[in-house]
């Protein structure tokens, strides 16, 4: 099955004239990566699917996802051969998730949104996030269908295709009767799991919440709060459905940028 949408390509030199201080270089490669590995999403849409969890598994895996992520583990290996990095279908071929030390540390997410993506569905992204110290300093998402790119360097500013995304405050709603609200159910399937993703969309809907979405890219709904396409996210209610690092790198780093609040709701920090 191909996915349906009109495409036309922006011009995205503008990454170069924006002036980052800090991360420049790494700004510049990860850009070029995303936007490769968007080439690979619009050509291959639709693709077949094995399941990393087994044959009756809800975790999908395309060759896409494992061209995608090569592509960008060689591009940062061969521009910053001292960094570190952790990809999703490395960590799941190796059976776990690295920590994420004090090192730059690339994290990559190949496809986000790949059950989208193999249903033809245009919501799915690359995200390309760096961490130092542990922390996200710089995030580069890319949707490929709406050729959106998004840059953002903590404490430097975020960018939707050359636009400076506005401070976080500015235009907001403050009640969460006129909030657009975004989760994702994820892998959770246990009756416990089922039973808190319910409590908390029920709480939400008995608050009178304006609007409740699920998108089903966890990387693309923090893009869309960095850039005031929605209010709030939650995610991570259920076990199996809570963000790893590539999930949320990028987009924490994005949304940092413009002054957004992202924090553990049982945590000091993601």
């Amino acid at each position: 099955m191909q996915t349906m949408v009109a495409f036309t390509t922006r011009d995205h030199s503008w990454v170069g004239t924006v002036g980052f201080r800090s991360f420049a270089q790494e700004v510049d490669v990860a850009v070029g990566l995303a936007l490769k590995c968007g080439e690979n999403m619009r050509a291959t849409a639709g693709a077949a699917a094995l399941f990393k969890d087994g044959d009756d598994g809800i975790d999908p895996q395309t060759a896409t996802d494992l061209e995608n992520e090569r592509l960008v583990t060689a591009g940062l290996r061969e521009a910053f051969p001292s960094h570190d990095i952790i990809g999703e279908e490395s960590s799941a071929a190796a059976g776990g998730v690295p920590a994420v030390e004090a090192r730059p540390t690339w994290i990559i997410d190949p496809i986000d949104g790949t059950q989208n993506f193999c249903h033809g569905m245009p919501e799915s992204v690359v995200s390309i996030g760096l961490a130092v110290g542990g922390l996200p300093e710089l995030g580069v998402i890319y949707d490929p269908y709406r050729d959106d790119l998004y840059v953002g360097v903590v404490e430097e500013g975020a960018y939707l295709n050359g636009r400076r995304l506005p401070p976080a405050d500015e235009g907001a709603p403050d009640q969460l009767d006129r909030s657009v609200v975004l989760s994702d159910l994820g892998y959770e399937r246990s009756a416990q799991g089922s039973a808190r993703l319910a409590a908390v969309y029920r709480a939400l809907l008995d608050r009178n919440v304006f609007a409740f979405r699920i998108v089903g890219s966890t990387v693309l709904s923090l893009a869309w709060l960095a850039s005031g396409r929605c209010d709030a996210v939650i995610m991570g209610v259920g076990k199996r459905d809570t963000p790893k690092a590539w999930d949320w790198c990028a987009g924490w780093a994005l949304g940092r940028a413009p002054g957004r609040t992202l924090r553990r709701l049982l945590g000091a920090r993601p």
